[in-house]
């Protein structure tokens, strides 16, 4: 009587339960995220417009007018590099009017919604509200939203002194 033998072929059985584990681990990141390529640290974006908020002082900036190119490079340089999301923070219209009018911010404003790659569910915002002064600033926020009009949440960034530095190179005349 002959025995037969089973062979488990391990490497290949390894093999396939990595590729399992990797595919459902981006697949869960990508229905979560609502963004297949969650994982991909890059932003590239151009915006249409941006606007710097200084004290009180407004300069709007579109594509070709000096500090456009250097704002631009600084943003797409710094939203892939986040240090968390807050789910409970938000920008009130006071907030908003307050930064406006009184601080230094940055509005980055898209032609249609753009993918800030990230673990979080950021949505696709046409609008980016920056502060660079104040409390928010302290704590790094990034707010996107639609039409001016922001949502709760804000995307935590490890650093926003590149965008600090290129704002101050915009000069502002009442």
């Amino acid at each position: 009587m002959a025995q037969d033998t089973v062979q488990v072929n391990l490497r290949g059985l390894l093999f396939a339960l990595v590729v399992v584990i990797a595919l459902i681990v981006l697949g869960v990141g990508a229905l979560t995220n609502g963004d297949p390529l969650w994982f991909l640290p890059f932003f590239n974006d151009v915006p249409q417009r941006i606007v710097v908020y200084q004290n009180g002082c407004r300069v709007e900036l579109n594509d070709g007018q000096p500090g456009f190119d250097q704002l631009t490079a600084a943003i797409n340089q710094t939203l892939p590099q986040y240090d968390g999301f807050n789910s409970t923070t938000g920008i009130s219209l006071g907030s908003l009017t307050d930064y406006r009018e009184k601080e230094r911010a940055v509005e980055v404003f898209y032609a249609k919604p753009v993918t800030i790659h990230a673990p979080y569910r950021f949505g696709h915002p046409e609008t980016l509200f920056i502060p660079l002064s104040g409390y928010l600033a302290d704590s790094r926020s990034v707010f996107g939203g639609k039409a001016g009009d922001y949502w709760a949440g804000a995307l935590r960034l490890k650093s926003i002194e590149p965008i600090q530095r290129a704002a101050e190179t915009v000069h502002c005349t009442p």
